[in-house]
């Protein structure tokens, strides 16, 4: 069985995990599989976008309970691999969303937060589970779900073990937004729409400037921007909107 299924549309690329039987958990195979897949998603100039779901009831159900006891006596290879393949996600240059489509769970919830944003089925479950079975959270999990849900909500959810489904989920600003199960993929494809529709290298300077913002002063983040800008304003797609709505400003 192939583990990690790759489908093209145009400028986005659609992975899915696929080990239903087993919850979608990333083993270390799949682990791999994941992280060569982005890799070479963020090298290819055709992709503009990345979406990433699960297949069967399950986004992901987390790490092999196995892999967690081997790391408990050193051998913590596949521990990393799972590490390696969410932190690529959250490295990757392109947009990326998660289409979370059921249950998901520790390292499964890393994964969905390493993803730019989030869009989930109501019945789609975001546990840390971490501490439930007396695990230090890790592969950078608060960071990533303080920057979420801010500071009461992600201690709720870490500390207090609070999962969240559907409409809390959304109004803890965890998701962007709710789709129905059968309509998941088209609303993904939906919210990546916009993005095919803008050149490659302006959605990824502008990625990376929202990463540049995220740990930068206001005068920093001004000063980059403004060099980012000014690379815009000489680029060809620049020229062509401008003409284009010149022409829909006259016709009105």
């Amino acid at each position: 069985m192939t583990l990690l299924l790759s489908e093209r549309h145009d400028g986005l690329l659609i992975l899915t995990l696929n080990d239903p039987d087993h919850r979608n958990i990333l083993s270390a195979d799949l682990s791999n599989a994941l992280t060569q897949a982005v890799l070479a998603a963020g090298a290819d100039p055709g992709v503009k976008a990345l979406i990433v779901t699960g297949a069967g009831a399950a986004f992901c159900a987390g790490a092999r309970l196995d892999d967690l006891e081997a790391a408990a006596s050193g051998d913590d290879a596949a521990v990393h691999a799972v590490y390696r393949a969410f932190m690529t996600v959250a490295d990757c240059p392109l947009p990326t969303i998660a289409a979370v489509n059921g249950a998901a769970v520790g390292a499964g919830m890393n994964l969905a937060l390493a993803c730019d944003m989030r869009i989930a089925t109501p019945t789609a479950l975001f546990d840390t589970r971490f501490l439930k079975i007396g695990l230090h959270p890790g592969g950078g999990h608060s960071w990533m779900l303080l920057r979420a849900v801010g500071w009461a909500r992600a201690s709720q959810m870490l500390l207090g073990g609070q999962g969240l489904r559907g409409d809390a989920a959304l109004n803890a600003g965890l998701v962007q937004q709710l789709s129905a199960p059968d309509k998941l993929l088209e609303d993904a494809m939906a919210l990546a729409a916009p993005m095919l529709e803008t050149s490659r290298d302006l959605l990824l300077r502008t990625k990376a400037t929202l990463h540049h913002a995220a740990r930068s002063s206001h005068a920093d983040a001004f000063a980059h921007e403004t060099a980012a800008q000014a690379w815009s304003l000489g680029e060809p797609g620049f020229a062509a909107l401008l003409e284009r709505m010149r022409g829909e400003i006259a016709r009105r």
